[in-house]
């Protein structure tokens, strides 16, 4: 592992010139977009110091999302934790959740849609959708990828739970690992008011080096599907990789405003290191580098610990 070379290594395809403006553009259609959500307690909400509800809220399509509310019972307002869950699955159950509300903190983990949570993919995309959410909607417009719509979606419901009661709206963190840590990054990049984000080998990065890694399997095993199918000679990279550069976590990551805290798995063959490390380099605001050397994408115990007290820092 060459650390001088990861340390100043920033990626290999180029972030897009358009890329904030397009972003920009997406923030607004999302501010645009009226609120409609309902909340309800849980069966087994019967505790005494923690309320388990359900939150349903409609997207910009009208999808149906779906996320876990695990909150403090209090009458004073606390902090929120946006937690992601990794690809491709579901938020595991409320158990895990309830460790970050006994330390104070109301946490919202959202199902992303399509995957093997309650959240709705209602689809309407021309092109392939046989392998893999990285590229579903590639061969469609950029408007119809997946991850944007994913991403939109985490970004309505930042909105809700800023104007939710019992809920600090100046105190909002994110958390997550693989494709959780990609979305952590980027929601601290598009809300600049998340005061913590907490990243944990982030999926969904300089995907042009996972290709070229030979790499593009597993996770990102729908970039090798879509290569060997419609770009069997690299004539299309460009317009591959163009794409693909839009929903690429290392280009979000200069706009992160947020005080960060980062996991790096040195050995790694789902996320590889530069993939990682091409996230952490680009990243401009006040933050903190944790490599576990001999880890490779799978529970850090160690870091845990690091989470706990990170969040708990004034």
């Amino acid at each position: 592992m060459d650390l001088q070379y990861l340390n100043s290594y920033k990626g290999t395809w180029p972030k897009p010139d358009d890329f904030d403006k397009y972003w920009d553009r997406q923030l607004d259609l999302v501010n645009k977009v009226q609120l409609n959500y309902t909340i309800s307690e849980t069966k087994f909400s019967k505790f005494e110091n923690i309320a388990y509800y359900d939150l349903n809220f409609k997207s910009f399509d009208g999808a149906n999302i779906y996320a876990k509310y695990v909150k403090p019972k209090t009458d004073k307002k606390v902090p929120a934790l946006l937690y992601f869950h990794g690809y491709p699955g579901r938020n595991r159950n409320c158990f895990e959740k309830s460790s970050y509300s006994s330390i104070g903190y109301a946490v919202f983990a959202m199902d992303f849609r399509g995957q093997g949570g309650l959240s709705e993919d209602i689809g309407g995309i021309k092109g392939t959708t046989v392998s893999g959410h990285i590229v579903a909607g590639l061969d469609d417009s950029l408007d119809n990828m997946i991850y944007r719509k994913n991403i939109l979606d985490m970004c309505i419901l930042v909105r809700i739970i800023k104007e939710l009661n019992g809920i600090d709206e100046n105190n909002i963190s994110c958390a997550g690992g693989s494709q959780g840590g990609a979305f952590s990054a980027m929601c601290a990049a598009l809300n600049p008011e998340i005061k913590k984000c907490i990243i944990q080998y982030p999926f969904l990065s300089d995907m042009k080096k996972v290709y070229d890694l030979n790499l593009d399997l597993s996770a990102y095993e729908g970039i090798r599907y879509y290569s060997r199918w419609f770009n069997t000679l690299e004539a299309n990279n460009d317009y591959m990789f163009n794409m693909l550069s839009y929903i690429d976590t290392k280009n979000f990551a200069d706009r992160i405003k947020a005080k960060v805290l980062f996991a790096a798995s040195g050995v790694d063959l789902i996320c590889p290191i530069e993939t990682q490390y091409a996230v952490y380099n680009n990243i401009n605001s006040e933050k903190k580098l944790l490599l576990y050397r001999k880890y490779a994408h799978e529970n850090m115990p160690d870091f845990n610990e690091k989470i706990l007290e990170f969040l708990l820092e004034v």
